[in-house]
């Protein structure tokens, strides 16, 4: 691999252990992926910093890092963890408290920003062309189809090295010949109608090459990050083209072959039958909930009164708590209970359902994976109808 003359001293040790370390970490990679050279990035997000999913041995990972000079160079900003440090929801178990806590100290001292959340773009949307190294699967297939950012799907060692050093490898989706579509994808207006994670469930597991998305044009950005996310969970899918949304100039297609979704190849994605369940939890912000859409369900939870039968569990970026405080507080007089900072994926929860109602794909696909329960996929109003009535 070619190496710039700064590059080549960062990796001797010349800006410290731990930068030479975290860049030794990504020559590696980038080696056995067929990387020629490195890009510089900017902006880095930082996955797998959860206590209850890396251990004792991910958080000596990160705190040595912290404690041997590693300092972020480039805007970096933080997955969830498993606390919630509003200490606003009953379902969210804060039994890692004080392990978690370590981690993110550590990680706000290197220069992290302490958001918390799976929506980085919501704190600095990225341009078409811009070159990030991003992990969590959800925000890389937003960045990459929406913004026509160039981030692979990185895990959360790689992305900290790049924020550590400025740089990571460049090959796969850095590469415009790699961002190709080559599946064209057209959705039946009644496939349409279903909840819109079960079609990228579908589309996740049913489609290899790099999909195509036609007849989605009109999906507002918060349907299509409950698809691409949906998407991700299920496949291997860092890159979705959909016609009319993503930058034409960040991709090139050359057609291959041709699928068309009915309804009928979603029922199997849509989850359990939960209707003899004894308690239901409705869950809704994975991924975590852009304001206009917290907005939307206080409206939904006013509409229908209050959450009457079962619970509702709302997840959010821990700073909207101070940031939109009228509004998290009106939710939770209105029997809704609320975490911020963290998710049911990458927390321990309080079992006190047999069931879960979401209108997410990503969560119907990992909780029932993580936490053995019932999972049923419904659109964000029935989920709220059905926990208020």
């Amino acid at each position: 691999m070619y190496l710039t003359r700064e590059q080549e001293r960062m990796l001797n040790g010349e800006y410290g252990w731990a930068a030479a370390k975290a860049l030794e970490l990504i020559v590696k990679v980038g080696e056995v992926l067929g990387a020629e050279e490195l890009v510089e990035i900017k902006h880095a997000h930082v996955s797998g910093v959860s206590y209850s999913n890396i251990g004792k041995y991910g958080l000596e990972f990160i705190l040595d890092f912290y404690r041997r000079g590693g300092r972020a160079r480039v805007y970096t900003t933080i997955n969830p963890g498993c606390v919630d440090y509003s200490g606003l929801s009953s379902i969210i178990d804060n039994v890692y408290r004080d392990a978690q806590s370590a981690i993110d100290e550590g990680l706000v001292e290197m220069g992290f920003k302490p958001v918390f959340t799976c929506i980085p773009h919501y704190y600095r949307p990225p341009s078409p062309g811009e070159h990030l190294a991003w992990g969590e699967s959800s925000a890389v297939i937003f960045a990459n189809s929406i913004f026509g950012a160039y981030t692979n799907r990185e895990g959360g060692p790689v992305a900290l090295a790049a924020s550590i050093t400025g740089y990571t490898y460049k090959a796969g989706l850095h590469l415009a010949d790699n961002r190709v579509g080559r599946v064209v994808v057209e959705v039946s207006a009644t496939a349409r109608e279903a909840p819109i994670g079960a079609l990228g469930l579908w589309i996740g597991e049913n489609v290899r090459a790099t999909p195509i998305l036609r007849g989605l044009e009109r999906l507002g950005l918060e349907e299509l990050k409950s698809l691409l996310a949906s998407m991700a969970a299920s496949g291997s899918h860092a890159l979705a083209i959909i016609e009319g949304v993503t930058p034409t100039e960040t991709y090139r297609v050359e057609v291959v072959d041709k699928v068309f979704v009915e309804r009928g190849d979603l029922e199997d994605y849509l989850g359990d039958d939960i209707a003899s369940s004894e308690t239901v939890l409705g869950y809704i912000g994975c991924p975590h909930l852009h304001p206009q859409e917290l907005l939307y369900i206080l409206r939904l939870v006013r509409k229908y009164g209050r959450v009457k039968r079962g619970r509702l569990l709302v997840t959010i970026p821990l700073e909207y708590v101070e940031r939109f405080r009228p509004l998290i507080y009106e939710l939770k007089a209105r029997g809704v209970d609320i975490a911020a900072g963290t998710c049911p994926v990458v927390s321990v929860i309080r079992r006190e359902f047999d069931a879960v109602l979401t209108n997410s794909g990503k969560s119907a696909f990992y909780l029932k994976k993580i936490h053995g329960v019932k999972v049923r996929l419904e659109r964000l109003e029935n989920v709220i109808r059905y926990v208020c009535t």
